[in-house]
C-alpha cells in the first residue's frame, strides 16, 4: 500500500478542472489523492474482516408473491431490503424486513393519475424509505422537452405527489435523487440541442432551483456532437444534439458526491451548498489521451478508466471498479447464460478500495479465480462486493440460492449461512449477506 499525497489548492488552480462559465465560489482545503498510477502492477487479497465488524445472511422469503425476477438489485436502505427485478419488461421493487420476512410488492403500473407506465425507472428514497418513479415515455417521445416530472411514495408505496422538475435552458434536468427531506439532487441528460451551462442543479420541494452544479472539464477526445437522442419522432435523427458529459450522482451521508469517469476529480456538495474537490485519482501515465478510439475496446488499450456505476462509499471506505484494459494483472472470463447456452465473456476489470482516514490504496485480487471482491473469512461465504452502502454503513449484496448452494458444496460455510444452506432450494429466492463496514 502506498501513503496518500495531500494537496492544499486555492481557486485559481481549481478553474483547470471546471467550467470557466460557472459564477460558483469553490471552497479551498485539502483533496486527497486515490494514488491509483502507484498501485498498478499489484495488488492483494482484501479479507471482509479488515474492512467489517461483522456479515450477516439473509433468506429472503420465497411465497408465490414474492419471487425475484431477472436482473436482481439489492439495497438495503432504512431497516428494510430492497430488491429490483425484471418480469415481463417491467421492473418492480420487492420490498422484505431487515430478517427477509416479505412485506409487500411495489407495482403501481397503470395509466391512472397516481401511476406510471411499464417504461419507468424506481428509485428508493434513501431518506424516507418511499419510492421515486421517473416514467422516461415522455423523454422517449419528445425529444425536445425542457422538462418533467417524477411521482414520490412513501414507504408503504402509497402515492404522495408529482414533483415537477425545474426548467433549465439549455438542456434538462434528468438523474434524481433525494438530498435530504426538503432538498433533490439532479443532474442533465446526456445530451442537448445546445452545448450546456452547468452539469445538475439541487433544488427544493417547491422545483426552485437553489444551486447549480459547475460544469466538469472534459478530456478533448470526447466527441462534442451527438447524431441525436433515439426517439420515434421522424425528425429525430436530424436534429444537431450535444453531449453533456454528466457526472454521476452518489449520496455519501448528507453529502453528494460528483463521480465522472472523464474527470479525475471527485467533487462534492454538502447541505449548505459549498461545493469542493474532495478526491483526486491520480492516473499518471494510465490516463486516456488519445483521440483514437479505434483500437480502445472494454479489454484492450492503452489506458485504465473508473466505472462510475461501481462507485460505493461508507463513512471510511470508497469502493470503486476500474477497466484495466493492458494494465489487468489478474484477466479473467465472465460465464454469462444466454438462450443458446453459456457466452463467454473476457473481463479485465478490478476493483479498487480507498481508506479514507490512512489514505492507503489497493487494487483488490480475486479471492476465487474470476470473482471479484473481498474474502469472505468471517462466515467463509462467497467473494462478496457490495452493491449499495446505506447511510448507516451497511453493505449490501445478492447471492442466487444456486450460487449460496455450489459455494458451500466447495468451502465449509459457518454461522447462519450454514443453516440457510441446510434448508436452501435452487428455485428458492435469493440470499442477501449484509456487512456492517467499520
Amino acid at each position: 500500500m502506498k501513503n496518500f499525497r495531500v494537496l492544499t489548492v486555492v481557486v485559481i488552480a481549481l478553474l483547470t478542472t471546471i467550467s470557466c462559465k460557472t459564477d460558483v465560489e469553490l471552497q479551498t482545503g485539502e483533496i486527497k489523492v486515490i494514488d491509483l498510477a502507484g498501485a498498478v502492477g499489484g495488488g492483494k487479497i482484501v479479507n471482509i474482516s479488515d474492512v467489517a465488524d461483522d456479515i450477516k445472511y439473509v433468506a429472503l422469503e420465497t411465497t408465490d408473491s414474492s419471487l425475484i425476477g431477472l436482473g436482481a438489485r439489492v439495497q438495503v436502505e432504512n431497516g428494510r431490503i430492497y430488491v429490483h427485478s425484471r418480469k415481463s419488461n417491467s421492473t418492480d421493487v420487492k420490498v422484505f424486513d431487515i430478517d427477509g420476512k416479505y412485506l409487500f410488492t411495489f407495482n403501481r403500473i397503470g395509466r391512472g393519475p397516481e401511476e406510471y407506465s411499464a417504461m419507468s425507472y424506481i428509485e428508493i428514497d434513501n431518506v424516507t424509505g418511499g419510492f421515486m418513479v421517473f416514467d422516461v415515455i415522455s423523454l422517449i417521445t419528445n425529444s425536445t422537452l425542457t422538462t418533467w416530472n417524477f411521482k414520490e411514495y412513501d414507504k408503504d408505496g402509497n402515492f404522495v405527489k408529482v414533483v415537477n422538475m425545474p426548467v433549465i435552458e439549455p438542456g434538462r434536468l434528468e438523474a434524481v435523487k433525494r438530498f435530504s427531506k426538503n432538498l433533490y439532487i439532479s443532474t442533465v441528460g446526456s445530451d442537448s440541442p445546445d452545448p450546456v451551462k452547468i452539469h445538475g442543479a439541487a433544488f427544493d420541494t417547491l422545483s426552485n432551483i437553489m444551486f447549480e452544479i459547475p460544469l466538469a472539464a472534459m478530456p478533448d477526445h470526447l466527441p462534442k456532437v451527438s447524431l441525436g437522442r433515439i426517439s420515434i419522432e421522424k425528425s429525430a435523427s436530424e436534429k444537431k444534439r450535444y453531449h453533456t458529459w454528466p457526472p454521476t450522482i452518489k449520496i455519501s451521508k448528507d453529502e453528494v458526491r460528483f463521480v465522472n469517469p472523464y474527470n479525475d476529480t471527485i467533487f462534492t456538495l454538502d447541505q449548505k451548498f459549498n461545493y469542493y474537490p474532495s478526491f483526486v485519482i491520480n492516473y499518471g501515465n494510465y490516463i486516456n489521451t488519445s483521440t483514437d478510439r479505434k483500437a480502445i475496446t472494454g479489454t484492450t488499450g492503452n489506458h485504465i478508466n473508473l466505472d462510475p456505476l461501481s462507485y460505493v462509499e461508507s463513512s471510511r471506505f470508497i469502493m470503486m471498479n476500474f477497466m484495466m484494459r493492458d494494465f489487468a494483472h489478474e484477466p479473467y472470463d465472465e460465464y454469462i447464460q444466454g438462450k443458446n447456452g453459456v457466452i463467454t465473456v473476457p473481463r479485465t476489470n478490478c476493483y479498487g478500495i480507498f481508506d479514507k482516514q490512512t489514505g492507503f490504496f489497493n487494487l483488490m485480487n480475486q479471492p476465487v479465480k474470476g470473482k471479484l471482491g473481498f474474502r469472505e473469512d468471517i462466515k467463509n461465504g462467497p467473494p462478496f462486493i457490495p452493491a449499495h452502502i446505506s447511510k448507516d454503513d451497511l453493505a449490501s449484496a445478492l447471492f442466487s440460492a444456486v450460487q449460496i448452494i455450489e459455494h458451500s458444496e466447495v468451502y465449509d460455510v459457518k454461522g447462519e449461512l450454514k443453516e440457510i444452506v441446510s434448508k436452501l432450494k435452487d428455485t428458492d429466492n435469493p440470499v442477501v449477506a449484509i456487512a456492517k463496514f467499520k
